[in-house]
């Protein structure tokens, strides 16, 4: 089923819906009775139930000597769900979400590479413009927070590369399968790569008050729909590469909330008025490195 607005929105209420996701598990793990990891696992199995019975629906089934294909893209989105997810409970997410927006510049990397074709010149540009941005952002008078800063840049950058990578994958591979088999088939690491964390989440659970649960089931919602409303939208009518720029306005998106909830609640008080300025310009700079790699050919 279709949501019901125009195709060209569906990445724009994906960015809010990522988020609003992200300042959920911030504010979930904030209280230190739930961990990322029981987030994580919270996510990853409302996933699998959202969309591995998806197999069944499908017009036809895959053959089993290709499910290898979506499988291993599901194992780096499951990488990259474990690199965001500890990001955003340990790391600064008005930092996170716009250096997300590098992600497109390794899908452009990596196919590159797997084509064996030259890079362009928009890339290089587009690379040298995100490490600017990513400087501007992580600027201090200050270094208490320096190891922070290099924390989250590293692990942004680690989801970025996975969900590249998986990506790309799913781009290769998807002719070979339906719609609604290749998104069962590449949400089943999800789940499985919990499995781990599902005693712990319950226990957690059982110590965490209503409002940590709530927070927690808010972001499992949203970052789900994040995914179901980019999948729509990478395989629709918007394609992928303007999917990407239209989704990079969660970057900006994060950095207003952050700023604007940050003044009512400690848990969210990351940003004042001069770093909210800053990490504002990062995220329009990468926006624009992102334009640069898409649409300059050189």
């Amino acid at each position: 089923m279709q949501p019901p607005f125009p195709d060209i929105l569906f990445p724009v209420f994906a960015a809010a819906c990522y988020a609003f996701g992200v300042i959920a598990v911030k504010c979930a793990s904030k209280n230190k009775t739930i961990s990322g990891m029981s987030l994580l696992a919270m996510n990853n199995l409302l996933s699998g139930a959202v969309f591995i019975p998806q197999i069944f629906f499908a017009p036809t089934l895959p053959e089993i000597s290709i499910i290898w294909q979506p499988l291993l893209a599901g194992v780096f989105c499951a990488a990259g769900n474990l690199a965001t997810f500890i990001c955003a409970e340990r790391g600064e997410v008005s930092l996170m979400t716009p250096i997300m927006g590098v992600k497109i510049l390794f899908v452009l990397m990596f196919s590159n590479i797997m084509l064996h074709a030259k890079l362009p010149s928009s890339i290089i540009f587009a690379g040298t413009m995100c490490c600017a941005a990513v400087f501007l952002m992580g600027k201090s008078k200050g270094k208490p927070g320096r190891q922070k800063f290099r924390f989250t840049v590293f692990l942004a950058l680690c989801a970025c590369a996975s969900y590249a990578a998986c990506d790309v994958l799913m781009q290769k591979y998807a002719p070979n399968f339906s719609t609604r088999s290749m998104i069962a088939l590449t949400t089943v690491a999800m789940p499985v790569s919990v499995i781990p964390f599902i005693p712990k989440l319950i226990t957690e659970l059982k110590k965490s008050n209503a409002e940590t649960v709530a927070f927690g089931a808010i972001s499992s919602i949203m970052l789900v729909g994040e995914s179901f409303l980019m999948f729509i939208s990478i395989t629709g009518k918007v394609g992928a590469a303007m999917s990407n720029i239209l989704f990079n306005t969660r970057g900006i998106i994060a950095i207003a909330l952050i700023y604007a909830l940050g003044a009512k609640s400690m848990k969210l008080r990351e940003l004042d008025g001069n770093s909210a300025l800053r990490r504002a310009l990062g995220a329009i700079m990468i926006l624009t490195a992102i334009f640069a790699a898409l649409y300059w050919r050189q």
